[in-house]
Formats: structure tokens, sequence, C-alpha cells
């Protein structure tokens, strides 16, 4: 029978406090004041339920190129009139890109051979590869397709390898090998021994599980996002596969088919979003943050409707980075060696480094040029200026600065933060008790749930008609499928997180030894239940490849860059700035006093999600990437301490002085 603990958890551990409640609500007010224009407006809601709170594009709309008929379309345009046209570069005869029978009348005659999406990676040598050869080789080869960095950095978290390094891919291309076959049920002779043995209470057969558990979460959950898949078709996901994810222009409105039967050169920000969302790096440029997962989140009920989604969730609008504001795209800093490859997933030593610096202090960005007046301009964007590092700001005076911090430690105004990550393998047909969670980001758990339960998990009807629950007689245990191979197999992924932050975010020390924002990525706590509700595994943190347990925080650079840095103390004398936690300070003598309680019973350390560390500066959580982490000890006391020489400088820059 299934433990009250396992119940009570799985059913609360999204909800972060009913106290952070209004600050949330009113978060979503942040980007009004900056006069976003490229943010949705907000006004009126309350008089009229809205149709959408999200752009068809984020930032400018596709530039339409001249449209001409396709020539010879043979019988195609018969069953496909809306196709006849093709921009001007790419218009041929249809066979050329889609293959098939162009003079059959008969649909099986017509689509034998048939090549739907062009750009798919099975088919691109006979197809945007006979004029692209190079780019649609790369492409293949890119870590976009096959996803080296996630696979690879969760396997280690999960104890599957010895380090991050990249030996996984979606595929066995590039020097990388396919991510195995998860095997889920083990029979004690086949248990391998582990050497890895430092989490107490976590047995060896538990650690070989636990493996298999996290290739089975990448195949079914989370490896829905690379390029040899279509992913989810939710609104804000729907994209074609491979080339076309990008260059076949799909708005962010709940359609199955292209805005146009184009192809586009840049479609801007929008295909970007299609993969990088749900409170990962692209949702924070235009910015974006995910609700959290339970019901009671949800935005107030408007005119008796539920406030749309995108990305599979309702969003908080919070400050979006200041290049975005200022018209960028993600290509005019990412350049096509980190977008399309260089042919090579695990070597990118011909893609060049790409920093802040290289534009604002170097100037040898591969993406900006000078102009006639000698200022520096974007490539793509010769109106807009490129603003060089100003000397005369204090922060930017000091040597330690420059040497030491990264530009986002103190120019990104929020990052995400989403603490205790519990996943849930159940193969029961609980339904009821998930449905609260329904917002889940998960495309498959969200159709299960659909599909059994229909609209109850809303708070009144999505879309105006209410779809009733399926009686609980025909209920059928969940089956989701491999996003690689496309088999199913029983059980679905429910998660949830401890608690979600955006404010104050972390610091620590990236690989290249400079201080960065750290952000909790990969700290587990994972739970099988079986059928017939036998408990496999009940809320157990793995152990890493390194034989640490899996509460990692890693390096990250937030999208969410504003003009003015962070004031002095939101770092110095800030202990969740340094790695501490949300945490309150005693006066008389220095004490900390945790706001978040501490985790008891999860494994035998106690710990707090939130911390990177404690008030003598030693480390509580890891990274993945070598040589990241908490700050050094002598750092976190020299900023958590700051002596005479940092309250001089504060004192002159509170007086205003530069």
């Amino acid at each position: 029978m299934l433990s009250r603990r396992i119940v009570t958890r799985k059913l609360l551990f999204v909800l972060p406090g009913i106290i952070l409640l209004a600050a949330i609500l009113c978060a979503s007010s942040i980007s009004k004041a900056d006069g976003l224009k490229l943010n949705p407006s907000l006004n009126g809601i309350g008089s009229s339920a809205p149709k959408t709170l999200y752009p068809d594009w984020w930032g400018e709309s596709p530039a339409e190129f001249t449209r001409i008929p396709c020539p010879d379309s043979g019988s195609c345009v018969k069953c496909h009139p809306q196709n006849s046209e093709m921009d001007e570069r790419h218009a041929f005869s249809c066979e050329i890109c889609h293959k098939g029978n162009i003079r059959a009348f008969e649909k099986d005659r017509a689509h034998d051979g048939l090549i739907g999406d062009p750009g798919d990676l099975d088919h691109v040598g006979q197809t945007c590869g006979k004029c692209h050869p190079r780019e649609a080789y790369n492409v293949q080869h890119s870590p976009m397709a096959l996803a080296p960095k996630l696979i690879n950095h969760t396997r280690y978290a999960f104890g599957s390898q010895d380090t991050a390094g990249p030996l996984f891919g979606v595929r066995g291309l590039s020097g990388l090998r396919q991510i195995p076959l998860p095997k889920l049920e083990f029979p004690s002779s086949d248990v391998t021994e582990k050497t890895s043995s430092t989490v107490p209470n976590v047995s060896t057969t538990t650690k070989a599980v636990l493996g298999n558990l996290g290739d089975d979460l990448l195949r079914r959950s989370c490896l829905r996002c690379h390029l040899n898949t279509k992913g989810s078709q939710r609104p804000g996901e729907q994209r074609g596969k491979g080339c076309s994810a990008c260059h076949i222009p799909y708005s962010n409105a709940d359609s199955k088919r292209p805005y146009s039967h184009v192809i586009v050169k840049n479609l801007g920000v929008t295909p970007c979003l299609k993969c990088h969302n749900s409170n990962h790096v692209g949702c924070d440029y235009v910015g974006l943050f995910e609700k959290d997962f339970n019901r009671g989140f949800r935005s107030p009920i408007i005119n008796g409707r539920q406030a749309p989604t995108i990305y599979g969730s309702e969003q908080h609008f919070l400050r979006a980075d200041i290049h975005f504001r200022a018209g960028m795209i993600c290509a005019d800093c990412h350049t096509l060696g980190q977008i399309h490859g260089t042919g090579h997933a695990i070597n990118s030593d011909k893609i060049p480094e790409i920093s802040c610096e290289s534009c604002h202090v170097n100037l040898d960005h591969p993406l900006i040029l000078k102009d006639s007046d000698g200022k520096m301009v974007l490539k793509r964007r010769p109106d807009i200026k490129v603003p060089a590092l100003r000397i005369d700001i204090t922060p930017h005076r000091i040597e330690q600065h420059r040497k030491l911090l990264t530009c986002s430690a103190c120019h990104a105004a929020w990052s995400f933060q989403d603490y205790g990550y519990h996943l849930m393998l159940d193969e029961r047909a609980e339904y009821w008790m998930w449905s609260i969670n329904a917002a889940s980001n998960d495309p498959q758990t969200q159709e299960i749930l659909h599909k059994f339960v229909g609209d109850y998990a809303e708070l009144v009807p999505p879309r105006g008609v209410f779809k009733p629950p399926m009686d609980e007689k025909d209920w059928e245990p969940p089956k989701t499928k491999d996003w690689l191979n496309g088999q199913t197999r029983l059980g679905a992924w429910f998660k949830g997180f401890t608690m979600r932050r955006w404010s104050d975010p972390p610091l620590g020390l990236a690989t290249s030894g400079k201080v960065t924002v750290m952000r909790p990525m990969r700290q587990y706590a994972v739970s099988w239940v079986k059928s017939d509700g036998t408990v496999m595994l009940d809320s157990v943190i793995p152990t890493t490849g390194s034989g640490k347990p899996a509460l990692i925080m890693d390096p990250y650079a937030p999208h969410t860059i504003q003009e003015t840095g962070r004031p002095c103390h939101s770092c110095h004398g800030n202990p969740k700035a340094l790695g501490l936690g949300q945490v309150l300070i005693g006066s008389a003598k220095f004490s900390v006093k945790p706001v978040l309680s501490p985790e008891t019973g999860l494994s035998a350390t106690t710990f707090r999600w939130d911390a990177l560390l404690n008030e003598k500066g030693e480390p509580l959580q890891s990274s993945s990437f070598p040589e990241a982490g908490p700050l050094s000890p002598t750092l976190f006391r020299k900023l958590m301490f700051p002596g005479a020489g940092f309250r001089l400088i504060w004192s002159q820059y509170l007086s205003g002085s530069k």
C-alpha cells in the first residue's frame, strides 16, 4: 500500500508557500512599467475576456519574400491549393522538395515516396542538402540535433557515467553513441557493482535502477526538443523537423499549419522559443517565467474564462532583456557555428568565443562591424549602435570586478531558480491525485490527464465547453511514448518543484574561475510506483558519477541583461546572492536562520535546496561542470563581511559620485 509520505509529498511538492502569491501576481505588471511594446498589453482585461496574452511573434514578424507560383506543380494543387506558391528563391516543382508522384491523381499513388517535411534530417540529403550540402551536414551533426549537453549532464547526475563529458547523443553520430534504451526490470544477478557509495542508504541495486530511470526520463520526457523530432504541438511549440524547425514560419498561435508556405532565412526569436522555453534560456530573454503547476497558481477567472497558455503553461511577465527590447534577435549574438554547428557536435574549437566583452570591450564579435562614422553597429541592423564599456562608472573601475566577474553576474535582472526537482514515474491510473497539478509541463502527461479527467483539473473550462471526466471503470494505466523510437511504455513522468523563485540569483564560480550566476539544474528526488502499487523508490536523491548527491547548481548566463547593474549591496553582504539561500541574519553575532525548512526525509544528510554553501563557506552542493561550483571560502568571507574599503566606495556611490 502506498505510504502516506509519498502521496502527501507528490501532492504538495509544487506548493511554494501561499504568502508568495501576492508577490507573484504583482510581478506581471513589471514589464508594463518599462513601456515594453513587444510584450502583450494587458489593458482592458477587466472588461472583456482576452483571446490571448501572448503575441503571434516575439518581436517583428518574419519578413515575407515575394511569392510566385510553383512551376509544374502537377496534380498536387488539386488537393493543396494553399501551397501553390512559394517564395521566389524556392519556387520549384513540388517533387524537387517533396518527391512523390506529381502526375498521379489518386492519393495513395500521389503520396508514394512522399517527403512531407523536406527539412526532416532523415531525408535532408535528398532535399535541402542538394543545394546546401555543407549546412545540411553540419545541422545533422550539431548539438541542436544530437542534444549531447542535456543527455550527458543528466546521465552524470543519475550516476550513469563518471563525468558529464560528451559520450551519448540522440543518435550515434559525430563521435557520440546513442543514449541506451532503459531496462526497468533488474534481476539481482544483472546488477553491476558501482564504486560510488558516498550517499548513505542508497544500495548498489538502487543506483543501477536510478541510472536506467535517468535514461527513461530523457527518452520519454526531455528529448522532445531536438531537431530529429517534431516535438510538442501545443500553442507556441508547433514547428517542423530539422531545417524546417527554424526556417518554416510557425507563429505562436494555436495552429497546426505553417504561417505561410515559404522558406525564411531568419525567423527571429519565435522559432528559438519553440524549444528553449519552460524556464530555460530563451524564455527569460522575452521576460517569461513559467507559473507553478498547481492550479491554485492559475490566473483569476476573467469573465468566466481561463487565461490562455503558451508552451504548456501560463506565464508571469517579468522584465525582458535589454537586447530584446532593442529589437535584437538570437542570431545577432549566436553565430552560425553555434546554430548550424560545425559538423562536430563534440568539437567546438572552430566556434568563436561569444561573450559580452567581444561586443562591448574587445569589439571583435563576428556579427558587429564599424560604420562610416567609426561606430560599432550590428551587422544585421546597422541602425543599432553597440555601446562600448563605460570606464567612468564606479563598478567598472574596480579591477577585481573586471577580472573576476562575468558581466551577467551584475547586469542580469533576475534568473530562473526552480529548487528541488521532484520526479515520479507512476504506472498507476491515479489521475485524480495528479489532476490538481495538470499544468505539470509535459505534453504527454497533460494529454493523459485531459483524456481521463477531462476539464476537472481546470478551474473553469478553458474553451467554453466542459469536457467531463471519463468513468473511472474505463480508466487505463498511463502509457507514454519514447521520443526517439516512437514506442510506448507503461508509466508517465509527473514532476514538480519544492520552490520557484527569480529574485537575487545566487552566485558561484564558473569553469573559468569567474564569479557568475548559478541556477539549480538537477536537484533530483526520484520516485517510482509500479502499476500494482509497489513503491520501488520513494524520493531518492541519485548519486552522481563522481559519488556526490545529485544536488546540483550550475553556472548560468541569464538572458535578462539590463543597462544598469545590480546595486553593490545586492551582492556584498547579501547571504542569498552569496549562496546561503534565503536566511535571516543575526545582528549581535553572525548566525543564519533559514527561511526554507531543511529537508530531513530524503537522505541521511540534512540540507536545504537553496543553500549552495554553509555559513562557514563550505560547499553543500556541486556543479556538473568541471571546476565550477560555490564561491571559495575565502571569497565568500570577503564578500559576506565587506571591509572599510567597500563601505567608502558604497558611500561615495550613494552620494552620487561616479
